[in-house]
């Protein structure tokens, strides 16, 4: 009797371990995503160059050169690549902006394990202003940043330390991590109780990465911001991150702020539903913050 028991905490136990190091790996390594073709259709010519973050993993980027003087720097989201941002891109660079794109570490055709959230993609965006700073074609006073998603936490959390950005769009970003692995681990493992498997995840991904994820929290960040220019766009219909993380970011960024709050686009549709709204928008703002004008 006394032997069944053990073997069945046992079982139990392999059983939590080996599931709770199945979710942990589809979190932390998504496939790679690389869309080389699509540059074409978006009619870019980029230059294809690798860089290294702060901590010395080789990132995959491309710059594509502007007329105005202006560099803005697309940070992507999750598990995507560079190529996401291939529609930002387009319309920002017809109007004379400068691109610089990167695959973050463990995304597209940059190195690194594991996707990080924010908490180590923060050193790719250093890495990224490091190596702008050894062009000569690049004004150094005149850098502005758009992040979709995770691209928007890190820049968020990354942007005060810089100097060198003076303008920040984020769209469709989490304030605090730890609200959105409660919600997505309820909506996409349904039946599946998150005591204890999911504190045996979060575990798990702390073990393999060296990151807790539930202390991955942009908005203890952005008082760093001061009175650099924020523009916070977001979906109330969006099911990934609630907008209420949107309604956080905007009552504690520094004064210096726009919101911009779009009906009816899930988490990464704001861009198609609004289309030349959205172009406007994003093209008054750099205008005055980043072109003075």
């Amino acid at each position: 009797m006394i032997m069944n028991i053990i073997f069945g905490i046992v079982l139990l136990g392999f059983l939590a371990f080996s599931l709770a190091w199945y979710i942990s790996t589809k979190v932390i390594r998504q496939p790679r995503e690389i869309h080389s073709d699509d540059w074409n259709r978006y009619q870019l010519q980029p230059e294809r160059l690798t860089f290294t973050a702060t901590d010395g993993l080789a990132l995959a980027g491309a710059f594509i050169p502007g007329t105005n003087g202006a560099t803005i720097i697309l940070l992507h989201g999750y598990g995507r690549s560079k190529e996401q941002m291939l529609p930002q891109a387009s319309f920002l660079n017809k109007a004379g902006y400068a691109i610089f794109m990167f695959d973050f570490r463990g995304s597209g055709e940059s190195q690194g394990k594991y996707i990080t959230f924010g908490a180590r993609e923060q050193r790719d965006l250093a890495g990224a202003i490091a190596y702008l700073r050894t062009r000569k074609d690049v004004d150094l006073s005149q850098i502005g940043l758009l992040g979709f998603s995770m691209g928007g936490a890190v820049a968020i959390m990354k942007s005060g330390d810089i100097p060198e950005i003076k303008a920040i769009v984020i769209a469709s970003s989490y304030a605090r991590f730890k609200t959105i692995i409660w919600k997505n681990f309820q909506d996409y493992l349904k039946g599946i109780p998150f005591f204890p498997i999911g504190y045996f995840t979060i575990w798990m991904i702390k073990l393999r990465t060296g990151c807790y994820l539930p202390t991955i929290a942009p908005v203890k960040y952005i008082h760093t911001l001061r009175a650099r220019p924020l523009m916070i766009i977001h979906s109330s219909y969006d099911k990934r991150i609630p907008v209420e993380e949107a309604f956080e970011f905007y009552k504690k960024a520094p004064w210096l702020k726009e919101f911009w709050l779009v009906q009816h686009a899930e988490h990464d549709e704001v861009y198609t539903i609004t289309g030349d709204q959205y172009e406007e928008k994003l093209l008054n703002f750099y205008r005055q913050y980043l072109l003075g004008l």
